[in-house]
């Protein structure tokens, strides 16, 4: 039976591997779905395989049952990813700006190479618009607004708006080797997948009266991601998207998930790194910069985009392994940056450890690896399985906290969490909250007439607030992690007795709603006890109680 995974070695190997495993020793046609080395023909290429067996301290059993894991981490990326793979056929004409009038030299080395190039100056672009085979440059032309389509664009110390368009490349960062080498590889047909899954049901910026998030947006290097403000619709561009995952980390709610890493296969992945120490390594790292050795029982893990990772990542992987994080990076993005400032301060007020290091040199590493202390007490597991984002981190928190109040930790910019204030007195349990909260926050409860919040999972967006009709009734506290129980059980915030009807005793409404109404219109109804009886009834006896005053007043009138 064909196998799935492959070990390429032109010798002879000095240990076994797991029956699941293939040992070749030349290139060949068989299909695999991953290799260690980028000659077989695997879709997966990890090479954190042959970093792991060169630099780890592991004794040789170890090594073998932890190689057999790297693959099949692998597999699990596989089996759970939900990309689609999409195609955009790119011509050639190509747009050259730049102010060196010695490009004229690579204009006719391209023109010859069958590419139709345009050079520009700088100044004469307005904008630039589209995406990679569809670009579209509004220019400036003696005093003439126009515009020219074009492929892709070489464009020499780029302006950032250009540079959120896919398609042009700038060889004063890339080096012009690297961009014309770029620029070639995608002429003909450009092959790019969605990294972005979209849930609106629970997004924070769909259809909303009032903007109160719109994150993904603002931290997107690309156009990948625009908001539609009239419609308070969010557009996504894949062919733009550069597959950072820098929106999923600030996401509020987990409206957005990774295609390539979805939270559930993130979760079974990290059942294989129970007992070990997670050195997470971005696929853009350079393997051959690390070069200490590995420290016992560190296990690397490779990931696709470097930005995506999210507080309910970071806390599933502390409580399955039971060791610190190493995170190996030459960036961390906004929403992970708080996200690991945030639980490394919870995790030293629990148990005066360090929970995630970040580490952006050998020297770094090496430090993190003499300093780190293992953290068993931490270790606890959950059936995620149709939980959100939120209530994941909430469950999971909820047990690091226990019984004990660990104070309050402010969270930030990007990643919010917080509470709400409702004055009872004034509420009159509308429910307007209740339709306008979509994480499950606040919740009705019929059984006691009762408004409910559970504080754990509230994204801190404010449109409850925005949304209540009474003045001054339900404010929001902002960027606060209260560390104590109650901070993640439901709290009755408002409760009432229900109002019955003054016609036939049905239960319909709050007393308070009642009240309220009442106090607004009986000065206006002053007068008329048809009206002011109205008030206190039902829906369905307000038509009849009218009606039979109505019939009654004709009937007298008839009779008089």
């Amino acid at each position: 039976m064909h196998q799935e995974f492959a070990y390429f070695s032109r010798t002879p190997l000095e240990f076994p591997l797991g029956d699941e495993i293939d040992v070749v020793n030349a290139p060949s046609e068989a299909e695999y779905i991953v290799s260690n080395d980028p000659c077989v023909n695997a879709v997966i290429y990890a090479p954190e395989i042959n970093f792991y067996l060169a630099r780890s301290k592991d004794v040789l059993a170890q090594k073998i049952r932890n190689v057999s894991k790297l693959y099949a981490i692998r597999a699990v990326g596989f089996d759970y990813a939900q990309d689609q793979d999409y195609a955009q056929e790119v011509g050639t004409k190509l747009l050259i700006v730049t102010e060196d009038c010695e490009k004229e030299a690579l204009k006719e080395t391209l023109s010859a190479e069958g590419y139709s190039v345009v050079t520009l100056l700088p100044s004469m672009i307005l904008d630039v618009n589209g995406h990679i085979g569809d670009l579209a440059v509004v220019l400036k032309k003696d005093d003439a607004i126009l515009e020219l389509n074009c492929d892709q664009i070489l464009w020499w110390n780029a302006p950032n708006f250009a540079m959120k368009q896919s398609g042009v490349y700038d060889p004063s960062l890339l080096g012009e080797e690297t961009a014309l080498k770029k620029m070639r590889a995608n002429t003909g047909t450009y092959r790019y997948k969605n990294f972005i899954n979209y849930d609106s049901s629970i997004c924070q910026y769909h259809e909303r009266r009032e903007e109160v998030c719109g994150k993904c947006a603002e931290v997107c290097p690309t156009v990948a991601i625009l908001k539609e403000d009239e419609t308070k619709h969010l557009v996504f561009s894949h062919i733009d998207c550069h597959g950072c995952g820098g929106c999923i980390s600030v996401c509020p709610s987990g409206a957005l998930d990774y295609t390539q890493m979805p939270r559930r296969a993130f979760s079974y992945m990290s059942e294989y790194y129970e007992g070990t120490i997670p050195l997470i390594i971005p696929q853009k790292m350079d393997l051959e910069s690390i070069t200490i050795p590995l420290e016992e029982n560190v296990l690397p893990m490779m990931i696709e985009g470097e930005k995506y990772l999210h507080e309910a990542h970071m806390l599933n992987l502390l409580q399955t392994c039971g060791n610190p994080i190493v995170f190996y990076t030459d960036f961390i993005s906004k929403g992970t940056g708080d996200v690991i400032r945030i639980i490394n301060e919870i995790f030293e007020r629990k148990y005066a450890k360090k929970a995630i290091f970040v580490c952006q040199n050998a020297q770094e590493l090496s430090h993190a690896f003499e300093t780190m202390q293992a953290l068993p007490e931490c270790r606890y597991g959950i059936n995620e399985e149709g939980l959100r984002k939120r209530e994941i981190f909430s469950a999971r928190l909820a047990h690091l906290v226990g019984d004990e109040d660990l104070g309050t930790v402010r969270t930030g910019e990007h990643v919010h969490y917080g509470d709400i204030r409702i004055d009872a007195e004034k509420c009159t349990l509308c429910l307007s909250c209740v339709g306008a909260c979509n994480v499950r926050a606040l919740t009705a409860h019929p059984e006691d007439n009762s408004l409910r919040f559970n504080a754990s999972i509230c994204t801190n967006c404010g449109y409850c607030e925005a949304t209540c009709p009474e003045k001054e009734c339900l404010s929001v506290i902002k960027d606060e992690l209260r560390l104590s129980p109650t901070w993640f059980s439901q709290r009755i915030m408002a409760q009432d007795e229900l109002f019955k009807c003054a016609e036939c005793g049905k239960e319909f409404a709050t007393a308070k709603a009642i009240r309220k109404i009442a106090a607004i219109m009986t000065p206006l109804f002053l007068g008329d006890p048809v009206k002011l009886k109205t008030l206190y009834c039902c829906p369905d006896c307000k038509a009849k109680v009218i009606f039979r005053a109505s019939v009654e007043a004709n009937v007298n009138e008839t009779v008089g």
